[in-house]
């Protein structure tokens, strides 16, 4: 067998382990989870990191965020929610219709509250982290389960959905099948009744955030898929609750970040995010070393955690 990547040979990386964790339901879910490399893991705070889609999954193999993150002394914990892909037409079927803020996002939730009951979390409460509709999933977790996590990173999110999306006709690149799949993602309650879709979407529910959470927003200001004005209008909500947190777009960037220099500065302050909430060591006064990056601190008040 050859390496599918020898420039990591000779590294020491986070070890990533298969974790099956039954749902409140009975629905078994496979889950990933990374540990530091060398350490003595009884105080290793978790990142629960929850993947796109939500028709997507979490493979077993390289992750240079997980790496990352593990490198620093974190447990980074994967969920295939229901709906992921790769396991059979059924599974799939039961993350459609509404499912994606009711049954789905238990799913993560019962991982999340298995992993703390598991002696799995250190330091009380896990972060939450996600990208895309796993965004979503993050500030979903912070907005509707607030006792669960202690801070969260959302890049590129979506923060209202259905009728309560007023960017609707921008988002998803305007494609009507792109917009026919959400609604059937959505179910005709979050598509079509705006009571229904504010009650499913963080925009509308920031109210419950704890006084004490924190959250990082990284956004692409030329997304056509979830255009950039979600995060700046959850942002403008969480100014007004005096939320410690920060948020960075970045020229040039759509949905996701993925020129090499935004990609590698973000991830450095999403190191420097989370390391200082649980008070962890991190890379300080690097900001610099990506000197091509295209990227807006817009928001920052960031000073550690409780």
């Amino acid at each position: 067998m050859f390496p599918s990547r020898p420039e990591l040979k000779g590294h020491l990386l986070g070890e990533m382990k298969p974790l099956r964790v039954t749902a409140s339901d009975g629905e078994e879910l496979l889950c990933y989870l990374s540990e530091p490399p060398g350490e003595e893991l009884v105080n290793s705070p978790l990142i629960m990191m929850i993947h796109g889609g939500p028709q997507a999954r979490d493979t077993w193999g390289f992750n240079p965020l997980v790496q990352l993150l593990c490198n620093r002394g974190f447990r980074v914990l994967q969920v295939n929610y229901r709906g992921s892909t790769g396991f059979g037409a059924r599974f799939i079927q039961i993350g459609m219709d509404g499912a994606f803020c009711k049954s789905l996002q238990q799913d993560i939730t019962d991982v999340a509250t298995y992993a703390t009951n598991e002696g799995l979390c250190a330091k009380n409460r896990p972060a939450i982290i996600g990208g895309s509709f796993g965004g979503y999933s993050a500030l979903h977790g912070l907005t509707f389960q607030p006792d669960l996590y202690k801070c969260c990173v959302a890049i590129c999110p979506l923060t209202a959905v259905g009728a309560a999306d007023e960017q609707s006709k921008k988002s998803f690149s305007g494609s009507p099948l792109i917009k026919k799949y959400w609604q059937r993602v959505f179910g005709n309650n979050v598509s079509y009744n705006k009571k229904f879709a504010m009650d499913a979407s963080p925009l509308y529910n920031t109210d419950n955030i704890r006084n004490k959470a924190s959250v990082a927003i990284f956004h692409g200001q030329d997304d056509p898929r979830a255009p950039i004005e979600h995060s700046r209008k959850f942002v403008e909500k969480l100014k007004e609750r005096n939320i410690k947190g920060e948020f960075v777009s970045f020229a040039g960037e759509g949905h996701g970040i993925s020129k090499e220099e935004n990609r590698l500065f973000m991830y450095h302050r999403i190191e420097r995010f989370l390391c200082g909430q649980f008070e962890l060591p991190f890379s300080r006064g690097e900001n610099d070393r990506w000197v091509s990056n295209t990227a807006s601190i817009e928001w920052t008040n960031c000073d550690g955690g409780d």
